[in-house]
């Protein structure tokens, strides 16, 4: 085996947290190198812990429930009890803000008629306040990191007039980026989802 343990539980989480993903954003969201990720996700797939899907409209890497259960055995062992605590306060502070942008979101989606400068003010605050939740989270785990850029480009390009930068669909939008940091506190914490997240 030729990557660490931790390295495994890297690549293993962004599967988990994406559902599936390509080797580009897991280089991106691990900060390890391609040949390290490219090597985990062919073990994996050979030990029934991951599945390659290829050929089709959506391709990529995606967890078996063998994964997953290797997922939450080195997630047992990666995440510190002090790094739990940490992030709790972080998942904490980051319940009031979710809900706002999920009511922005649908206002957006409902209301709004495409017009930015009647959504642009509120998502700015929320972004603020999300930048302090992150700055937290980053504090005790590193490798969220990733997350700051992404809300900021998207954050920049809806500011710019892509209207689809908001909240269109597996398309890296700032909504896509924040459900995925919801699912990455919820699974690293080891928690479901409860009826304060929605």
């Amino acid at each position: 085996m030729s990557y660490t343990t931790k390295e495994e539980f890297d690549v293993l989480h962004r599967l988990r947290v994406s559902g599936l993903a390509t080797a580009e954003p897991l280089v991106q969201g691990t900060g390890h190198s391609r040949q390290t990720i490219q090597s985990i996700l062919d073990d994996a797939v050979a030990r029934g812990l991951a599945k390659s899907r290829t050929g089709g409209r959506v391709e990529g890497y995606m967890l078996t429930s063998q994964g997953r259960e290797r997922h939450t055995e080195l997630r047992a062992r990666q995440v510190s009890v002090n790094e739990v605590e940490a992030l709790t306060i972080a998942y904490e502070a980051f319940l009031a803000p979710n809900r706002e942008f999920k009511q922005l979101t649908t206002e957006w989606q409902t209301e709004a008629a495409g017009d930015t400068g009647r959504i642009l003010p509120r998502l700015v605050q929320l972004h603020e306040q999300l930048g302090k939740v992150l700055s937290f989270a980053v504090s005790a785990t590193p490798r969220m990191k990733h997350y700051q850029p992404q809300f900021d480009s998207a954050i920049a390009a809806f500011r710019g007039g892509d209207t689809g930068a908001l909240a269109r669909p597996m398309s890296g939008s700032y909504h896509d980026v924040w459900m995925e940091l919801h699912e990455d506190l919820l699974v690293t914490l080891g928690r479901e989802r409860t009826d304060a997240d929605e």
